[in-house]
């Protein structure tokens, strides 16, 4: 018998585009392209002006999908098609970094997103140096590596941060497992495919007995490598929370099970990974923003081989939270900022 993922009688999950017009699209980059502002903090304190900006050029039932995206246990992921980019970005930093001020269309509109979906832009100390955007990009040192600055090798199905508390997990001393995840795209390499699952989708075709063990504390998660220091704990992968909603913290490159009941069960979840049916393929144009709710859903990218002429592949990351209340802030100045 297939489990029932909710205990409560929610719809089944469901996948919105919006597609934005050309002349919304140029209201945006109009107001974005000459904004001179130094800093996240600076960026952070414009978001009203941002999202008030991006209200104005869309459409009422784009502004809807947007607000009901974050309300709407149901809905895990949304496409946004059709956003402005830079006219003048550069070539891509495959160091990792730059400063938001070089990239302010793209900026703007993922601070202005997530003004008007109510959701809080934040960042980790000892992640991507607390800085809150991460670019996506094949890293001139990391390229063997499985993570975003990496390329070469398959980037597993994962939930970012996974070994920080889920969503209805109790937060002491960390801050909570980041709820939103979005990526959008200011280069594409049309060979290079990303997919993402949700995992409602996992679990509608996995047994009671394996979502029982999935749910027990039987494995070891490592810290990504996005992160400055080490750190395992043992965990479950999968949480319920007092709505009967699911929250997973499943990583391909880091968990480790502990005990055969435990194997068994996270080889039937992989299983699950490998079905197609269930898989949401996309390929990356510029101006493409997927937002997620990173504990709900688990994404991929396939490898492939950079070509360092400063035109690869460029994605820009942002972290999001329902409120700052989930996050433990290291200072009054930055508390956006989480301790880890």
């Amino acid at each position: 018998m297939m489990y029932k993922y909710r205990e409560r009688d929610i719809p089944p999950p469901t996948i919105n585009e919006i597609h934005l017009s050309y002349d919304a699209n140029r209201k945006i980059k109009n107001a974005f392209q000459s904004l001179r502002l130094n800093g996240d903090n600076a960026w952070l304190n414009a978001r009203d002006w941002l999202g008030s900006t991006i209200q104005h050029a869309i459409s009422p039932s784009q502004l809807s999908a947007l607000v009901k995206f974050k309300q709407d246990p149901a809905k895990t992921a949304l496409i946004i098609r059709g956003l402005p980019i830079d006219s003048e970005l550069g070539a891509t930093p495959y160091g990792g970094y730059l400063a938001p001020e070089k990239t302010p269309v793209a900026t703007g509109c993922h601070i202005g997103i997530y003004q008007l979906m109510q959701i809080e832009p934040i960042s980790y100390i000892n992640e991507n140096k607390g800085l809150l955007f991460r670019h996506v990009v094949p890293s001139t040192k990391g390229q063997q590596e499985k993570s975003s600055h990496g390329s070469i090798h398959t980037f597993g199905h994962h939930v970012d941060n996974p070994d920080l508390p889920l969503k209805p997990e109790p937060i002491q001393n960390e801050s909570r497992c980041p709820e939103f995840l979005s990526l959008m795209a200011l280069r594409s390499d049309l060979k290079v495919r990303s997919n993402f699952i949700l995992l409602d989708d996992i679990i509608n075709n996995l047994s009671q007995g394996v979502i029982e063990e999935l749910k027990k504390a039987n494995y070891h998660i490592q810290r990504p490598d996005s992160f400055g220091q080490a750190k395992i704990t043992r965990l479950p992968l999968v949480v319920c929370g007092p709505d009967g909603v699911l929250s997973c913290r499943y990583d391909k490159e880091n968990t480790t099970p502990l005990t055969e009941q435990a194997a068994a069960a996270l080889v039937m979840l992989e299983a699950q990974l490998k079905n197609g049916q269930i898989k949401n393929d996309i390929t990356y144009q510029p101006g493409d923003f997927l937002i997620i709710k990173n504990q709900r859903v688990l994404h991929s990218r396939e490898g492939f081989r950079s070509r360092n002429d400063g035109a690869d592949r460029w994605l820009i990351r942002l972290f999001g939270m329902s409120s700052l209340d989930q996050i433990i802030s290291i200072n009054n100045a930055s508390p956006h900022i989480g301790k880890d």
